[in-house]
């Protein structure tokens, strides 16, 4: 899927005036809503300046390569749901399909790739 454009289409919002210990807000984009494929993606910046400087190359570059990614992983009897960028982590959000169940896959950045690390929660500390 062309994540990229969806999200060129879409653009971010802001999700609230929270900001974490680092001083980011979170921003939301919900890609393809109201349909099947319906996916968020959920990043954090101090503000838009900054979302559109350092984030926005980060996704540029991995978001190609999510279908990908997801592949690798192997059968799993659920859909992404959400794809979270948080303190140079990717987080691959998944909804079981067949229990009510969540999980998240981490990926770090290795030259060029993503490389799962395994599941867990994107938000602890690193």
């Amino acid at each position: 899927m062309d994540y990229l454009a969806e999200l060129r289409l879409q653009g971010f919002h802001q999700a609230d005036g929270h900001r974490d210990d680092e001083g980011r807000v979170q921003f939301d984009c919900d890609l393809y809503r109201g349909t099947a494929d319906e996916l968020t993606i959920q990043v954090y910046a101090v503000d838009q300046e900054a979302l559109e400087r350092e984030v926005m190359p980060i996704l540029e570059a991995v978001l190609p390569q999510i279908d990908e990614m997801v592949a690798r992983l192997g059968e799993i009897d659920a859909d992404l749901a959400q794809i979270i960028l948080y303190r140079g982590r990717l987080g691959l959000h998944f909804w079981s399909r067949g229990v009510n169940n969540e999980f998240t896959g981490i990926c770090t950045q290795s030259g060029d790739r993503w490389v799962f690390q395994g599941y867990g929660d994107i938000f602890a500390n690193s």
